[in-house]
């Protein structure tokens, strides 16, 4: 998300609020879903792969080169952008944490929380030891699994199943007339239950590249570029917020 200007402004003597001038998204991921339900539209494998790398790019580039997790990945928190542009927001609960090292505070929205944070909050843990980034992962494979399928009560019927049979079962009977295999594995993969085996972002980026064309791509490079002059036109009105001086009333 692109910040344009940022300001302060006193409430009262002792109470002060900071104000963001962001980008404005057209809509979040969650409504552009429930959009596509009400006119039983499903997405296309291709246009949901090109959300995935979008999406695991970003998420990667936070792992690797920011050492960032999200701590609460839903399709809310996905926002969307004229191009086919998705970009994460809130990051109300993220946090800075080394790659090697683990986390025990339980974050995220109960939906859409790995197994292991899932099943500590059932049983009103406070601290959950696991790997931050995977949780990251799994929450991603929820929010595709909630696309592609167009139906929410999905989440409800494998929130509880820690058989990775099971799961696929039910995913190969809502997505195997209309995705390829390759695509429900992909899912597989990041809704693993078991965190060791789950694959981290890196792992997943590479399987990405490894199994689906670049057809897309060129289509997807071309909208980026026809935001580009969009883009010079916001940087410039950044320059001039930040020239000036603001006060809020």
């Amino acid at each position: 998300m692109k910040i344009y200007g940022i300001c302060i402004c006193n409430l009262d003597a002792i109470t002060f609020a900071l104000y963001v001038l962001m980008e404005i998204a057209l809509y979040d991921w969650d409504e552009e879903i429930k959009n596509r339900v009400n006119q039983r539209k499903n997405y296309k494998e291709e246009e949901l792969i090109n959300i995935l790398k979008q999406l695991v790019s970003a998420l990667l580039f936070m792992e690797q080169k920011l050492r960032i997790a999200h701590r609460d990945i839903k399709p809310q928190n996905i926002l969307v952008f004229k191009n086919k542009l998705y970009k994460i927001a809130d990051f109300g609960e993220a946090k800075e944490v080394k790659i090697s090292k683990q986390l025990n505070t339980l974050r995220g929205t109960e939906l859409y929380m790995s197994p292991i944070l899932y099943n500590g909050l059932k049983k009103d843990k406070d601290d959950v030891t696991h790997n931050p980034y995977k949780s990251d992962v799994f929450s991603v494979g929820f929010c595709f699994m909630y696309a592609a399928t167009l139906n929410f009560n999905i989440i409800y019927e494998v929130r509880d199943l820690v058989d990775m049979g099971k799961i696929e079962k039910i995913l190969y009977r809502h997505l195997k007339n209309k995705y390829s295999e390759k695509f429900i594995k992909v899912l597989l993969l990041m809704m693993e239950t078991d965190e060791n085996k789950r694959v981290d972002f890196c792992k997943l980026n590479k399987y990405i590249i490894e199994n689906f064309s670049e057809d897309n791509d060129e289509e997807f490079e071309e909208e980026e570029n026809e935001s580009y002059e969009d883009e010079k036109e916001n940087d410039n009105r950044k320059k001039n917020i930040n020239g000036k001086n603001y006060k809020l009333k």
